[in-house]
């Protein structure tokens, strides 16, 4: 393995890196252990062909084929990639597969890549270690340099919001693909500027389903009537036009001081809910304090990564249990 730049996010006075280097994944040494593991593939697709890590790994005796049969957890439908059980390497622990065709294509799915980790994170699964591969730089036929663009700037946005990650590894194989790769590192490191503290914009970023608009509004309405002049940020109402509605939010979310979630059984339904949630709890994470208030507000199955969450109950729409939770919220933000 040969260093080839990295990128130090520290923040916060913890040490987080991404590094960049050229060699093989299926032969990492012990200096280079990690948590967990990237591969991609195609659609249940694990043929061990002679150009892919996956091959390489089947080589090496770790068969992803036979893994996909006994998933830990399978996130295909909401982020695009399953994660193993531990599979006893002595340089990785697991393996995480992202999967095209499910989301979109590979660099479409970077971005979703890291959205994973953090509801794997909230379980007992270690994930502050992670290499990988251009994704999609091998037999999927994309790019070096556009993959390598796709997965740095969305690993770093996630890092600044404070995702439990300390060291990300991303490996390109070929000389050639390392040699774009980097350039395009270096490049994106240059043009990055370090992004500064900014004031809060809304007091409560209200995330819910569209189909709970009503239940969104009612309690939009308590908040700001249980503390004078409460900002909320609420979707439609709150999105200005002609801007990137997707960086509107992630904006809001960034500058709220506090994260509202509405749980329903429409919420854990939607993509976009699910995101926001993530977002919210790696801000908290990172800010390590409570910021996010989730409410039960009608009863639904809550997705295992996300049990151990503490929420406010108010089953089945019980609006005076309701009324008094909002009432501590805007308590709580206005403190």
């Amino acid at each position: 393995m040969h260093l080839l730049a990295s990128w130090n996010l520290s923040q916060d006075a913890t040490d987080r890196r991404i590094e960049l280097y050229r060699g093989d994944l299926s032969r990492l040494g012990p200096e280079h252990a990690v948590d967990i593991l990237v591969v991609s593939a195609f659609r249940n697709d694990y043929v061990p062909t002679p150009t892919s890590l996956i091959g390489a790994l089947h080589r090496n005796g770790v068969s992803v084929h036979n893994l996909s049969f006994a998933k830990a957890q399978d996130l295909r439908d909401e982020f695009g990639c399953w994660i193993s059980h531990s599979v006893g390497a002595s340089s990785f622990d697991r393996l995480l597969c992202v999967e095209s065709g499910w989301q979109g294509t590979p660099p479409e799915l970077a971005d979703s890549l890291f959205r994973a980790l953090v509801p794997i994170s909230i379980s007992n699964i270690p994930t502050r270690t992670v290499a990988m591969p251009l994704i999609g730089a091998g037999d999927q036929g994309y790019g070096a340099g556009r993959m390598m663009a796709a997965v740095l700037r969305a690993a770093v946005g996630w890092f600044r919001r404070g995702m439990p990650l300390d060291v990300l590894k991303i490996v390109a194989y070929s000389e050639a693909d390392a040699r774009l790769a980097k350039d395009r590192f270096l490049e994106i490191q240059r043009e990055d500027a370090e992004p500064r503290e900014r004031e809060a914009n809304w007091d409560v970023f209200l995330s819910y389903s569209s189909k709970d608009q009503s239940a969104a509004k009612l309690i939009g309405d308590l908040l700001t009537s249980s503390a004078e002049r409460l900002r909320v940020f609420r979707d439609k109402p709150s999105l200005q036009k002609g801007q990137s509605w997707i960086m509107q939010i992630a904006d809001a979310i960034d500058t709220s001081r506090c994260i509202v979630s509405l749980y329903s059984p429409s919420y854990w339904d939607s993509v976009v809910c699910r995101d926001e949630l993530s977002a919210a709890y790696v801000r908290q994470l990172k800010a390590e304090k409570r910021l996010l208030y989730p409410i039960f507000y009608r009863d639904t199955q809550i997705p295992s990564f996300f049990e151990a969450m503490h929420y406010d109950d108010c089953r089945e729409a019980d609006h005076e249990r309701l009324a008094e939770i909002c009432q501590d919220i805007a308590g709580s933000v206005r403190s």
